[in-house]
């Protein structure tokens, strides 16, 4: 239970009460026990928040993406609306890790993986599955075509360049979203960019689709 200090201040405690009885088993009085266990609830917090989410970026890591996409699912289907899951992938990231060593390849997937939730709506979730692989789960969308400009919007954020000391330093992405099969004969590569609606280029190796 929670509890408030004499200085205002909230704290958990666990609570024992006992039953104090005579000789004949009659209850006389009861003993409560308080015990402050602001310290353990902390330390479990943590343990939850370690579990469910990178060290690194501190977004949604695959454990909670796959409560996340369950709960995406359900909900696409009570309200009869589709959802997207994105793979993406940053191009160009290993020779940064490699020139300029892990720190500052650190720093850059930190920046990324900020800019990338920013440019997302709230309910949508970015999570890192590792390395420089990013998963995205867009809800709420009516169709295939809703998602083209939320894709632009991570190409473009995943394009900026991250400055890190004295360096400049930039990536491109590349994005995959899975489609059914039968799907595939409506969908085109994404045109150039240049006008309203359209996903950026990009240098990676899969090309973005758009289903009509």
């Amino acid at each position: 239970m929670w509890n408030r200090r004499k200085n205002g201040e909230v704290f958990a405690e666990l609570l024992a009460v006992s039953a104090v009885r005579d000789a004949q088993g009659q209850t006389l009085q009861y003993v409560a026990l308080f015990s402050d266990i602001t310290a353990i609830k902390a330390h479990q917090s943590q343990l939850e928040h370690i579990a469910h989410f990178d060290a690194l970026t501190n977004l949604p890591n695959r454990v909670l993406l796959a409560d996340r996409l369950q709960q995406a699912m359900a909900h696409a289907q009570r309200r009869q609306q589709q959802l997207a899951v994105v793979y993406l992938d940053l191009d160009g990231f290993k020779p940064i890790n490699d020139r300029h060593g892990h720190q500052t390849g650190d720093q850059v997937l930190i920046t990324l993986a900020q800019r990338m939730k920013e440019a997302l709506r709230e309910g949508d979730t970015m999570c890192r599955m590792g390395g420089d692989e990013f998963v995205a789960v867009l809800i709420d969308l009516q169709d295939t075509q809703a998602s083209v400009p939320l894709l632009g919007r991570l190409l473009a954020a995943a394009a900026e360049p991250v400055q890190v000391g004295e360096l400049s330093l930039q990536v491109s992405a590349s994005l995959v979203l899975p489609l059914p099969a039968d799907a595939r004969h409506r969908c085109r590569p994404a045109p150039a960019p240049g006008r309203p609606g359209d996903v950026p280029s990009q240098s990676g190796r899969q090309e973005p689709l758009l289903c009509v």
